[in-house]
């Protein structure tokens, strides 16, 4: 079982029941598949830095989650079938914090060297 974590766009112009509905058919799914969810974050209608698909704004979740590979390649395929999502990403994080790590040890030798 790895950890993920997925941040989702919806377009801004569905219904709050809408959005509602990706974030259920994704926690059934991980249900389903016997992982289990850590946390879901509803950040709200936000701008864009960039026009998607000629719309400015769009609703923003991330979805953080614990499951096997199968399942958040499932979640991702439904995203990308679902029109009503802009964007999506899917990343491990144990893959985050294994990069994270020589960058902080890399610091810790600079600042060691100059004191």
């Amino acid at each position: 079982m790895n950890n993920y974590e997925t941040v989702c766009i919806v377009r801004p112009d569905v219904s709050d029941d809408v959005v509602k509905g990706i974030i259920q058919k994704a926690t059934a799914t991980l249900e389903s598949g016997k992982g289990t969810i850590a946390r879901v974050d509803e950040w709200g209608r936000r701008r864009l830095a960039y026009p998607i698909q000629k719309k400015n704004e769009g609703f923003y979740f991330v979805l953080t989650f614990t499951s096997n590979a199968e399942v958040s390649k499932e979640i991702n395929r439904q995203l990308r079938l679902n029109e009503d999502v802009l964007r999506y990403q899917t990343v491990r994080l144990e893959e985050l914090q294994k990069a994270a790590e020589p960058a902080k040890e890399a610091e810790v030798k600079a600042e060691g060297g100059q004191a």
